[in-house]
């Protein structure tokens, strides 16, 4: 009877959430075969990988961020550690592997993607929760952010945390969400961002001389947000002159480009500042709808003052969780001129989010999943094995560059175990010169790299972008290639 009992639940269950389970079987169907069939194709290996994954390997190891590869006198300090320490985590319970680094990615992005159907759940009923339900698998299955699905980057651990935060902050927890935000500073900087929605609360509150109030649990949270920022302080202080060297470094490269992507950026970001405003305006609260809307202002501005292809996806994330509170706005408040006003504005969102899914970038073009992928590898099994057995043979300490290509993750566990070194060209991650002598040189070609990467190979071994086999390079003077 019991067994009875309960498929009969699960059957009613099925047919009343059948849109939502759905979309998350299509999105797991395609997350996964990405992952199993396109492992290495898309995206190809890159050489934030090697930075990311070097330091959490090394501190599995010794408890360390040191790694020698990255910098031979200290330890490398442009990223907070929270990705790194969790990647360490994982090594220590199953073990190394390139795969398992990037299967960490894709579980955090399928979570992220269960987060934003319980935000969906949360703030939309009807006809309009399937909508946006439509509009997040237009989101999340855009290949600009499949890619964080299958790359060994952080993105796809802050983004969970993110909307973690925003559906804390829906229901009322806002001490929860600031939390998680704070506690997202510690993986990446583009925490700061997420502070908006909280600068606007507090303010809101100050305005309205409504008081805020913060449960046990939150202030729990905010606790051991403020500990994690602590320590994470103290890890700063304690190398704190590869900081500020590091940091010299991020700024000059992300001021390299205009602030906010220039007066196009900044254009952009005020218009769709003008919604939660609006919002704010017109329902006399910040409620459910303004809450989606400065969180879609956020991943916008993240994506406009980052200068950087990986940060693309949260184009499509941000304007999807604009149009949710549009959507929203419109189930709180039905007078029909408030609806006019918000079916032109969502036709407005509509055309940017058709827009970002699947532009054309130089960057990404060529990186794109396509069906030639199938029947390829970016590097063959066989020439994996090759370069195994070459660094099983190499003398302890003996040093090899793989020209910082982002195939060196393959290769960790290999030279921990031969106690050999591999290392980038050039003196650190942070400092090109002066450039380092090395004992060998593995040069691994593959005709799906892009060839903007090319520009990059000063060393003297430059990739030509075809499916050649890895080059093994004496660079002693009185020996030869292999």
């Amino acid at each position: 009877m019991p067994t009875v009992l309960y498929r009969s639940r699960a059957l009613a269950f099925a047919r009343l959430h059948w849109p939502m389970l759905a979309c998350a079987a299509l999105v797991a169907a395609v997350v996964l075969f990405i992952r199993i069939w396109l492992g290495f194709e898309f995206p190809i290996p890159w050489n934030d990988e090697t930075a990311f994954i070097a330091q959490a390997f090394e501190f599995s190891r010794t408890g360390s961020f040191y790694v020698y590869g990255l910098n031979s006198e200290r330890v490398v300090m442009w990223m907070p550690p929270g990705y790194m320490l969790m990647l360490a985590a994982v090594y220590k319970l199953f073990g190394y592997s390139f795969e398992i680094s990037r299967w960490v990615s894709c579980l955090l992005y399928l979570g992220a993607f269960g987060i934003g159907m319980a935000i969906v759940r949360s703030t939309l009923k009807g006809w309009r929760q399937n909508v946006g339900l439509v509009l997040m698998l237009a989101a999340f299955l855009s290949p600009y952010s499949l890619a964080i699905s299958n790359i060994a980057r952080m993105e796809g651990l802050y983004t969970l945390i993110f909307l973690l935060s925003l559906l804390a902050a829906l229901r009322d927890k806002y001490g929860l969400g600031l939390a998680l935000v704070l506690l997202g500073a510690t993986v990446h900087y583009n925490a700061v961002y997420f502070l908006l929605p909280y600068a606007v609360l507090v303010l809101w509150k100050i305005l309205r001389r409504e008081t805020l109030s913060i449960g046990p649990g939150e202030l729990l949270a905010l606790v051991i947000a403020a500990l994690a920022l602590a320590g994470y302080g103290l890890f700063v202080i304690k190398h704190i002159h590869g900081f500020l060297s590091d940091m010299q470094f991020q700024f000059a490269y992300k001021l390299g480009s205009p602030v906010m992507g220039g007066r196009e950026g900044w254009s952009l970001l005020g218009l769709i500042l003008l919604i939660p405003f609006l919002q704010l305006i017109v329902h006399r609260r910040l409620g459910a709808e303004a809450m989606l809307s400065l969180y879609g202002v956020a991943f916008i501005a993240m994506t406009l003052n980052g200068h950087n292809m990986w940060y693309y996806f949260a184009y499509n994330f941000g304007f999807w969780l604009l149009l949710l509170g549009v959507l929203a706005s419109t189930a709180v408040l039905g007078k029909t001129w408030w609806r006019v006003g918000c079916t032109l504005i969502a036709g407005c969102l509509l055309y940017q989010l058709g827009h970002y899914v699947n532009r054309s970038t130089l960057e990404f073009d060529s990186l794109k999943p396509r069906l030639s992928m199938l029947s390829r590898d970016f590097l063959a099994p066989h020439e994996i094995k090759r370069v195994r057995t070459f660094i099983a043979g190499l003398p302890a300490d003996a040093t090899v560059s793989f020209g910082y290509s982002g195939v060196e993750p393959y290769f960790f566990d290999d030279f921990a175990k031969a106690k050999a070194r591999w290392s980038i060209s050039g003196h650190s991650v942070t400092q090109v010169f002066p450039a380092r002598a090395l004992d060998y040189r593995v040069l691994c070609d593959s005709a799906l790299f892009p060839g903007y990467l090319f520009v990059y190979d000063w060393d003297g071994y430059p990739r030509k972008g075809k499916d050649t086999s890895c080059m093994i390079f004496s660079t002693r003077v009185d020996q030869g290639s292999k």
